[in-house]
């Protein structure tokens, strides 16, 4: 885990170094605003460095084994619900899969009509994950293949970011991008758009994604 005191320290630093080498300037002088402003965007940076993240994961967390229920909708379909804090899936198993399923497919795709066909649909070494929400608006995940006996193995996902919690199961290189995409936040909020577009260069470089974001 990196906490949250950790990721602040580091966006303070890389801040006061662009800071010493070029005029540019924050508009506050109190740290204690200036943290606590970073806290605030902290959430939005990590969503933006897993929107463009290449290959890698940011803040990666697991349902709890005693939290792992499959249910079934009224049409009899098998599902599990998503926690809140859920953004992307890293991997999804059933007892009975062969491998794992590493994404979820909207209800429109060519994959989830295959897989609701019977006759070339998904298979123990095929699975299909599709993306659902409950008539009370709960997101959960649709299961193919799912038998009355099945489990669910595991449940990995990215989920969005507590400053409570930090970064759970993040390495250095993906924090550092998530330092720099605050960074260019708080330079974005202050107007200050050269240092914005320096440091969310930086970041995406890191991150392996694509530099021509929207902010």
């Amino acid at each position: 885990m990196i906490a949250t005191d950790a990721l602040v320290k580091k966006v303070r630093s890389l801040v006061n170094e662009a800071e010493s080498d070029a005029d540019v300037t924050l508009i506050t002088d109190d740290r204690r605003s200036l943290d606590d402003t970073i806290i605030e965007l902290l959430p939005q940076a990590v969503a933006l460095i897993q929107s463009n993240a290449n290959g890698a994961y940011v803040n990666v967390k697991a349902i709890p084994a005693d939290a792992r229920v499959i249910e079934r909708a009224s049409d009899g379909v098998p599902f599990v619900t998503l926690p809140g804090c859920f953004v992307k899936l890293v991997s999804l198993q059933l007892a009975s899969w062969k491998v794992p399923c590493r994404y979820i497919s909207s209800p429109e795709s060519a994959e989830t009509i295959n897989a609701l066909n019977f006759n070339g649909g998904a298979g123990v070494f095929s699975p299909v994950c599709v993306d659902g929400v409950t008539e009370e608006g709960v997101k959960i995940v649709k299961l193919f293949p799912c038998d009355s006996t099945d489990a669910l193995l595991h449940l990995v996902y990215e989920a969005s970011f507590d400053p409570d919690e930090g970064l759970v199961m993040c390495d250095m290189g993906m924090a550092d991008a998530v330092a720099y995409a605050c960074a260019s936040l708080l330079y974005s909020l202050f107007e200050k758009h050269d240092a914005a577009k320096s440091f969310i260069s930086l970041a995406m470089a890191l991150c392996g994604g694509n530099e021509n974001v929207k902010r």
